[in-house]
């Protein structure tokens, strides 16, 4: 009981951290998760194993409840996310046995460099939108390579892929509104698959903790589902109020700030 209360807080961070830059709980959720299991002094080559797949199965609700706010709103072009889930699906899949088949230190720089780019991606971002009359339905080929690749790195890094599947959707004349809610759509399956890859690598892994399903840690799991929904609905009042370009670049810093030192830690 004591070690799922200590995890309520670090829901309300991430929910609230969620909430206040407007992203996707995944990017969030994994470096908090990250320092956690650092300080509770969990195995060392297990830390991001651990962290991104409970990232994971935190994002599956969020997802799904993200879905639906969106497709009451008519925000979600189902026909992309049909054709797009079986390669996401997929793709997560083969992303859990990926990261399991890697070192603890690879898979940190991996997630190190990951998050430098989103950092960067995050501080320069200024690109605005434009819904298209008609939209361009990609080929099915073009699924196919995105949501395979989109599937594979999210399953690694531990998030839904809302900031790489919206500059996609919305290249294809869906408009802002109706990228970030198909985003939130296919984000369900992403995470749902990678979730269920990260299970099953690490059940037959000797080091992981106590009160784990594979590589997702049930206390963390809980404490952070219980509190982040709650507290992104904080956070989003407050980015109203607040600069969002201000607060996306003190975000893009922190991120870059814990990449390098995660990516210091592993190789020095």
């Amino acid at each position: 009981m004591l070690d799922f209360m200590m995890y309520l807080p670090l829901g309300v961070i991430s929910g609230g951290l969620a909430g206040l830059f407007g992203i996707g709980g995944g990017i969030v959720i994994v470096p908090v998760l990250l320092v956690a299991f650092e300080i509770f002094q969990m195995e060392r080559d297990l830390l991001v194993h651990l962290a991104v797949g409970t990232s994971l199965a935190c994002v599956v609700p969020t997802a799904l409840s993200s879905l639906l706010a969106h497709h009451k709103k008519e925000g979600v072009i189902w026909p992309w996310v049909i054709r797009l889930t079986p390669f996401l699906v997929v793709g997560g899949l083969l992303g859990g046995y990926t990261a399991d088949q890697l070192p603890g230190d690879v898979l940190t720089i991996i997630l190190g460099t990951f998050l430098m780019v989103m950092a960067f991606q995050l501080f320069v971002r200024n690109r605005q939108y434009v819904e298209a009359a008609a939209l361009k339905t990609p080929s099915m080929g073009v699924f196919g390579v995105f949501g395979l690749l989109l599937g594979w790195v999210c399953a690694m890094v531990g998030i839904a892929g809302g900031a790489l599947a919206i500059p996609f959707f919305a290249s294809y004349g869906s408009g802002m509104r109706r990228a970030v809610g198909t985003a939130a759509a296919v984000g369900l399956p992403t995470a749902a698959a990678g979730a269920v890859s990260f299970v099953i690598a690490g059940l037959d892994n000797p080091g992981r903790p106590e009160l784990s399903i594979g590589y997702v840690y049930v206390p963390a799991f809980l404490g952070v589902v219980l509190t982040s929904t709650v507290a992104a609905r904080f956070g989003a009042r407050l980015a109203h109020r607040l600069d969002q370009t201000v607060l996306r670049r003190l975000f893009a810093c922190f991120l870059a700030v814990l990449s390098i030192r995660l990516i210091w830690n592993t190789v020095i």
